[in-house]
């Protein structure tokens, strides 16, 4: 009797072990079949010349020129920025839909407080796709325009896929501070308001430039050409982010340097003390505030003193 009881026991564990089994191949299979991996990407994305990013916080519109990139019609794009891009929307892919009891709620806060993305191709709407991320900036969600949100990824990466879609306008925008054609310098003015004494100009002398007045260290100088034609500012910030260096402002400026080139057009930089702590030297070109890595300003902080050839 007992050893009947075993024999059912064990026929039944079969039976359960072989029903989960068959349960978790099928559920597998469906959910690997329900899931297009490749619906959010865009067909001939190399023939993008148009991306629209949208969402409450403003606009940002990149365009293609036929040379370059171009934000707000306005300014030259970051070309690293536009490689990003297009590298994200080459690979992201869905990874799977949102659970079913959240997918109402996060499809109309995307829908209200996401970012729509609209690729163009030639004037023509190529593809729409709404962004929007958990709060602790861990999960990306894609989704149509009225479609179902999917939790989309990038193989291999651990990223925040949403992040470059988040970005201002500004932080599109190439950072090069210097940014002309250098063969068409035609004059260089360093002056330092709290010492005077070490201003200087460097001008072309006989085909050479050279900081007029002194015997030239040409290789100190050349040095400091470069460091000027490789600086970038690590951001350029916006009407509502300046308030936030009103006192880096509001000092006496460190330095101020203006280019001058042979259709005398101006390209000025001016630069003002760290507060004591911040990691950025605030600086303005014009009338835009940007921050600099002090790094990249240490072979530009120079005085006339150092350019005297010994």
């Amino acid at each position: 009797m007992q050893r009947k009881k075993n024999i059912q026991l064990l026929i039944s564990l079969a039976v359960m072990t072989v029903t989960i089994m068959l349960l978790f191949i099928f559920s597998n299979t469906k959910s690997g079949s329900s899931v297009d991996k490749d619906l959010f990407q865009i067909e001939n994305l190399d023939k993008i010349d148009n991306v629209l990013l949208e969402s409450h916080k403003g606009k940002t519109d990149l365009k293609f020129n036929g040379s370059k990139w171009i934000v707000n019609e306005k300014y030259e794009a970051d070309r690293q920025m536009i490689t990003v891009l297009f590298a994200t929307l080459k690979q992201t892919i869905a990874k799977r839909e949102v659970a079913t009891h959240l997918q109402d709620s996060l499809q109309k806060e995307i829908s209200s407080s996401g970012i729509k993305i609209s690729c163009f191709e030639a004037g023509t709407l190529a593809k729409e796709i709404w962004v929007g991320g958990n709060a602790q900036k861990t999960e990306t969600y894609f989704q149509s325009k009225g479609g179902k949100p999917y939790v989309v990824t990038i193989p291999g990466y651990r990223v925040y896929v949403a992040s470059i879609f988040e970005l201002a306008s500004n932080d599109w925008r190439d950072k090069q501070v210097f940014n002309f054609n250098w063969q068409n310098i035609k004059s260089l003015e360093v002056t330092f308001p709290s010492d005077p004494k070490q201003n200087f100009k460097a001008s072309f002398k006989e085909k050479l430039f050279s900081i007029e007045g002194i015997s030239t260290d040409t290789t100190k100088l050349d040095k400091f050409m470069d460091a000027m034609f490789q600086l970038r500012s690590e951001r350029i910030l916006d009407s509502t982010e300046v308030k936030n260096y009103n006192n880096d402002l509001a000092q006496k400026l460190m330095m101020e340097i203006v280019i001058h080139d042979i259709a005398n057009r101006s390209y000025p930089l001016i630069l003002f003390p760290p507060e004591k702590g911040s990691k950025y030297i605030v600086g303005k070109i014009n009338e835009e505030v940007v921050l600099l890595n002090p790094l990249s300003l240490k072979e530009i902080f120079r005085k006339r003193e150092y350019f005297i050839s010994r």
